[in-house]
């Protein structure tokens, strides 16, 4: 009996161990299963927030890269507006000077980017006074260096007249390139191209002709459209050689080239109107340019 007490104490505490061991089990499993379900919970919200921060970092190379366009494009309008400024406020220096020492005669040398005025009277159209305005000026003395080089084609825009030009102007055609002046004297330089080609499309041979495609360059100038500016101030000093604006849009053809870093053509021009209007605004202007053309050796 004695070593059967042993064995039996034995068996107890197997039978009573193996419930034990078999609990333990399935607490070790349970715990093993929420541990991997805590893992994947946690995994899928890491690649959840790793996806997040993927895409925030997308939108913010977006941004940043539109805000250097737009900083890129906002540094180019300050140039463009500096430039202007300093060129209208040099060529209003210059007139001044050259007034002081009355080097300026004839009526319409105001006629660069300080804006004269459009003519609405009859006898003011065509050539700003017609022919008899252009003999008392004298007639256009075109030198070598005022050949016009090539510029824009005009497409299926506005062509220039060909034939005679009216002498007298209807209450609509007055209105209308009234109208389109405005919008270029109030800076809507757009617009004022829009509304100086419609002028143009209906009246391409009336007596603002000369006036409206000069202006319209003008216009385009200030957008910085130098080839059809060129293109317009070509159509001024061709199509109407009595023009009094045939000075001023041959100097303009000549910034443009300048503008267009086109430096010999530039030279060429500019020399041309220097020698051909002596005392005239646009050969003063032109002088300076060619100045500041030898000062940086252009």
């Amino acid at each position: 009996m004695a070593g059967a007490r042993p064995a039996l104490a034995f068996l107890l505490a197997i039978g009573l161990s193996a419930p034990l061991l078999a609990q333990e089990r399935m607490t070790i499993e349970t715990l093993d299963a929420r541990l991997q379900r805590v893992e994947r919970v946690l995994d899928q919200s890491l690649l959840d927030q790793l996806q997040r921060i993927d895409a925030l970092q997308q939108e913010l190379r977006v941004l940043r890269g539109e805000i250097e366009s737009l900083n890129y494009e906002l540094g180019n309008q300050k140039k463009r507006g500096t430039d202007l400024y300093s060129d209208t406020d040099q060529r209003l220096t210059d007139l001044e000077e050259a007034r002081d020492v009355g080097t300026l005669f004839g009526v319409d040398d105001t006629g660069l980017d300080g804006l004269d005025g459009p003519p609405l009277d009859g006898a003011d159209g065509g050539a700003d006074g017609g022919a008899a305005d252009g003999q008392a000026r004298g007639a256009v003395i075109v030198s070598e260096g005022g050949s016009i080089p090539a510029a824009a084609s005009f497409g299926d825009g506005p062509q220039p007249p060909t034939g005679t030009l009216r002498d007298t102007a209807t209450q609509a055609e007055k209105a209308s390139y009234t109208s389109a002046y405005d919008l270029l004297a109030r800076g809507e330089y757009e617009a004022a191209v829009d509304a100086f080609d419609g002028f143009l499309r209906s009246f391409p041979d009336g007596p603002y002709s000369d006036n409206a495609w000069y202006w319209q360059g003008e216009a385009m100038y200030a957008q910085r459209r130098f080839e059809e500016a060129r293109r317009n101030f070509g159509a001024v000093v061709n199509s109407f050689p009595e023009s009094t604006k045939v000075p001023d849009a041959r100097l303009k053809i000549g910034f443009a080239l300048f503008e267009q870093e086109a430096y010999a053509e530039a030279r060429r021009v500019l020399t041309g109107v220097q020698d051909d209007y002596p005392g005239r605004s646009a050969a003063v202007l032109a002088r300076k340019r060619l100045q500041q053309m030898d000062r940086e050796r252009l």
